[in-house]
């Protein structure tokens, strides 16, 4: 680049791409799958009138434009469904099983834990089935002493 050549601005590329990502971020609470395609994002406004996005699987709450900056991927935003809509399947379900709303609701727990539970096994399929032992005699490390 010559003295005349004016720098490129990468900072306000960053800043434009932020800005379009921030405005094609929903703007109705609900739950979301986001761009990615992979990743859902529960937003919602708090008591206080504040926007909060909670990321499925991360314990951290996050704004519309720490969500923005994060957005990668091609796919729109797909609404999922709304705290309205998942109140309703609650109770319809607790109506159908007797009325026990506070059953459902540990079932449902139940059933979330159960994927979870689904998702690291499915991770650790991948991985090495190097027994423990050997895996820590090659790092030197003394079971007996943990």
């Amino acid at each position: 680049m010559g003295d005349d050549e004016p720098a490129f601005d990468w900072e306000g590329v960053i800043r434009e791409m932020i800005t379009r990502a921030t405005e094609a971020a929903p703007t109705e609470p609900g739950v979301y799958k986001m761009p990615c395609g992979e990743c859902v994002v529960d937003f919602f406004i708090t008591a206080e009138g504040e926007e909060r996005w909670l990321v499925a699987g991360d314990e951290r709450s996050y704004t519309r434009e720490t969500v923005a900056i994060a957005r990668h991927g091609d796919h729109p935003w797909e609404r999922l469904y709304t705290l309205a809509d998942a109140a309703r399947e609650v109770a319809r379900v607790a109506a159908a099983n007797g009325g026990d709303i506070d059953r459902v609701l540990e079932e449902l727990v139940e059933a979330i834990d159960d994927r979870e539970v689904e998702r690291v096994v499915r991770e650790r399929d991948g991985m090495s089935g190097e027994p423990l032992e050997d895996l820590a005699a090659r790092f030197g490390v003394d079971l007996d002493d943990l």
